[in-house]
């Protein structure tokens, strides 16, 4: 899997089932255990980095290992909070980090962190990172935000002014890697053996990558935060889950990310390991094409929306490794509206909505109109035997409220690169990612419904237009007091529970499998990933 430069708030493609919200973990830890000093831990992946410099790759593995190596200035804890990392505090309006215009935000840094070879680290990295990934002649992923910054100044060592064009609102999301000067002013970046062996700040030093076989890391001592509690994590890279499986049944391997949903009961019955399911911040959902004919009428959308029986979807086919969605923020968000819940399936109630609509059941159950059927596609991603799952449920659940959705699985990058981005489906089923900043213009705004006219940018598929909606989505993102932004995206949510034009279905989990033995082990749903705490990991004392 891959992260996209949406990561933040946008879409992301999901082939794999990950997770979502408010599940119980199944967890032993406890907070009495003592820990041992020292030991080492092994950590599996299906996947292996293609580099170990976080700006310059998109694969989950390199951001996965480097919060090994890297900091930033703030970062995310595993309830979605921001807390301070290389900085002192986190900045906003009321601690004065943030100017009034929301133009400036004033980090202060830690004093005495030094890079693992021993140098200092100063305001001046922070700026070279900058400048690093504003470099065009770097293979920098993601540019965006960064490149709203009119210029960062550095009044001594350890205070940095980032001055924006524009307020931008997910300020707080930049800056989540910080590179060395010293290090790599002089070379080019893209060429450096420092993307193979780098220097970070971070709680673990890189010491060996044994390609196609596992990367080890080695404690760095003079952590800011205290030195780890272990002396080694060994990120062991599989070429199949099943050979990742056995080697947790061997107990050679002490935690396992991401396990597929087909293993869950396989994993459950590995003695001596805990099985984790926690929230992450991803949802599934059920978009309408507005300009379909059929989908103009509100009582329409409204009607399959009632049809669809969330809690029969995570029981029958997620095995309950899953929460219901009825919002486009996830629980996990501080932009979350609790009060934006769905009555539930209705049957009596969707006719009854058709009825008004001025559509007749005809005999065989299905409604009709002007001689028309109410039966529309339902395109969906192939290869992905869960979604492929939900779809076929889908549509048997809305045949029972006399509505036909004919099922089409297509090959993921037709899905994503011609079918949404032209528009050119009934109904889609597939993923968001909720960002830990709740902007979303890209998703609703009627400005960014992709088409030529604006170079097909934007994600609003459904192609929602709705004056209050552009209105709310353009003051979210430049209002910089988060209550009044708060209740800005809660009004958000409340429109989009009326008008439906997409149907939320659930927020998905994680499956993590984790020794007994392993302490402090706190999945993370954020970017910030489940190495977030490394240095707080490690082995309950005998």
């Amino acid at each position: 899997m891959r992260y996209s430069k949406f990561f933040f708030g946008i879409l992301i493609i999901m082939f794999l089932l990950t997770g979502c919200g408010g599940i119980k973990a199944d967890t032993k830890n406890s907070d009495k255990v003592h820990i041992q000093a020292g030991g080492q831990i092994s950590y599996g992946s299906l996947q292996e980095p293609d580099i170990l410099n976080p700006l310059l790759s998109d694969m989950l593995a390199t951001a996965e290992v480097g919060r090994l190596v890297f900091s930033g200035l703030v970062t995310t804890n595993d309830k979605g909070e921001w807390i301070a990392d290389l900085a002192t505090q986190v900045p906003t309006l009321q601690n004065g980090g943030v100017s009034q215009d929301g133009l400036t935000v004033t980090y202060k840094l830690r004093q005495n962190v030094r890079w693992h070879d021993g140098a200092p680290f100063t305001a001046q990295d922070v700026r070279f990172t900058w400048q690093a990934i504003m470099n065009a002649k770097n293979n920098i992923v993601i540019r965006d935000g960064y490149d709203k910054i009119a210029a960062i100044e550095t009044p001594d060592a350890y205070t940095v002014e980032i001055r924006f064009k524009e307020y931008y609102a997910p300020y707080l999301n930049l800056f989540s890697t910080i590179l060395p000067k010293h290090v790599l002013e002089a070379v080019d970046i893209n060429k450096s053996q420092f993307n193979r062996a780098p220097i970070g700040t971070g709680a673990f030093k890189f010491k060996e990558w044994r390609i196609a076989d596992a990367i080890v890391f080695e404690a760095n001592p003079d952590y800011f935060n205290g030195k780890p509690s272990l002396n080694t994590i060994i990120y062991k890279i599989f070429p199949d889950p099943n050979i990742m499986l056995s080697h947790v049944k061997s107990g050679e391997i002490d935690i396992v990310s991401n396990v597929s949903l087909a293993q869950l009961d396989q994993v459950k019955a590995v003695s001596g390991f805990n099985v984790l399911i926690s929230p992450n911040m991803i949802w599934e959902h059920l978009d309408f094409n507005l300009e379909h004919p059929f989908f103009q009428d509100v009582r329409v959308r409204q009607a399959i929306a009632l049809g669809v029986d969330r809690q029969a979807l995570i029981n029958n086919v997620l095995r309950n490794v899953a929460s219901p969605a009825f919002s486009e923020q996830s629980p996990l968000s501080w932009a979350y509206n609790p009060a934006v819940v769905s009555g539930g399936r209705d049957v009596a109630a969707a006719r009854e909505l058709l009825v008004q609509a001025g559509w007749i059941q005809g005999p065989d159950g299905i409604f009709t109109k002007d001689g028309q059927k109410l039966a529309f596609s339902l395109a969906t991603t192939s290869g992905n035997k869960v979604r492929e799952t939900v779809a076929a449920a889908l549509a048997g659940q809305l045949r029972e409220i006399g509505v036909v959705a004919e099922v089409r699985l297509l090959d993921p990058a037709v899905f994503f690169n011609d079918i949404l981005k032209n528009r050119r489906f009934d109904t889609a089923l597939f993923a968001w990612v909720a960002g830990v900043d709740p902007d979303n213009q890209l998703l609703w705004n009627s400005q960014k419904i992709p088409s030529s006219a604006n170079g097909y940018e934007g994600q609003n598929y459904s192609g929602w237009r709705n004056a209050e909606i552009d209105s709310l989505t353009t003051q979210g993102a430049r209002t910089i007091d988060l209550e009044t932004r708060k209740l800005i995206y809660f009004r958000i949510q409340e429109i989009m529970l009326q008008e439906y034009p997409v149907i939320p279905l659930y927020y998905r989990a994680n499956i993590d499998a984790v020794k007994h033995s392993v302490m402090n082990y706190k999945p993370n749903p954020t970017p910030a990933g489940n190495l977030w705490n490394s240095w707080e990991l490690g082995i309950a004392a005998k």
